[in-house]
């Protein structure tokens, strides 16, 4: 009977030290010089099964703001004030600083968010360059500029930033298809899109894909979907009834790869 105990014990040992490992426990300091947004509620959204849902909230006070909590898995969810969503945050173990200021957000401390601010910034920094595309054409028209050739090289550069694009994008999620950052970036990459469709910078990502990716919850129903779509497109397939739908997006999704500063027509 002591044995019995002492094994029982030992197992119950076992077990609670499996849940303490398999438990992420995140901390969150965050400040911002935001005008008016001190007393009002900062929230941690993501997705629970198809919904969006509060995972965490608190109140700014004096331009602070703090967040603890456990999850079961690290997760990319979105940091809102009110119902205005502001940055992606990872959800890991250790110590997380959040700064909210005009023109720039960023997130960092650990491992996961410090990849995903470099990578936010490294983007911004190139969606400025077709911005300033957009405002060389508006100079063109009011300087009397033969608008037919700006076109043609403004035509010719947007298509050198779209490759850039696609490369870094799909760098990105090649590097983390093993984390959750590499189905959340593909997430966001799709998001534009009307429905679900096969493009060459998917195909040419799914060639390399490790199985973590491909399984994750998102990226599995999106490729059924679009093998569906393209099946029903090529005539192989007829449209079923109903369509399913994918789980809504946590956040204000960046553009896409292959055009993603534009959504598709």
């Amino acid at each position: 009977m002591k044995k019995y105990y002492t094994l029982q014990n030992s197992l119950l040992m076992i077990m609670a030290l499996i849940v303490s490992v398999s438990c992420t426990k995140y901390n969150i300091s965050g400040t911002s010089t935001l005008q008016n947004v001190d007393g009002r509620m900062i929230y941690l959204r993501g997705l629970v099964g198809d919904k969006i849902v509060d995972i965490d909230s608190c109140e700014m006070v004096h331009g602070k703001f703090k967040f603890s909590g456990s999850l079961d898995s690290v997760q990319v969810v979105t940091l809102c004030i009110d119902d205005y969503p502001m940055i992606p945050v990872v959800l890991e173990d250790g110590e997380v600083i959040i700064e909210l200021n005009d023109g720039r957000q960023t997130c960092k401390g650990t491992p996961l968010n410090d990849t995903l601010t470099a990578f936010n910034l490294r983007y911004e920094t190139l969606m400025t360059k077709f911005d300033e595309l957009e405002h060389r054409q508006s100079q063109a028209i009011m300087n009397g500029e033969d608008i037919e050739a700006v076109n043609q090289q403004i035509e010719m550069q947007h298509g050198e930033l779209i490759m850039q694009e696609d490369k870094m994008v799909s760098a990105f999620i090649s590097d983390n298809f093993d984390n959750c950052l590499g189905a959340y970036v593909f997430q966001m990459a799709t998001s534009a899109y009307k429905y679900p469709i096969l493009t060459p910078w998917i195909e040419a990502l799914m060639t390399k894909a490790t199985d973590t990716f491909k399984n994750s919850p998102y990226v599995k129903e999106y490729m059924q979907m679009a093998k569906q779509n393209q099946d029903i497109m090529t005539g192989m397939a007829e449209a079923p009834q109903p369509t399913p739908t994918l789980p809504p997006n946590q956040m204000s999704a960046p553009p896409t790869p292959n055009e993603m500063a534009k959504p598709q027509e």
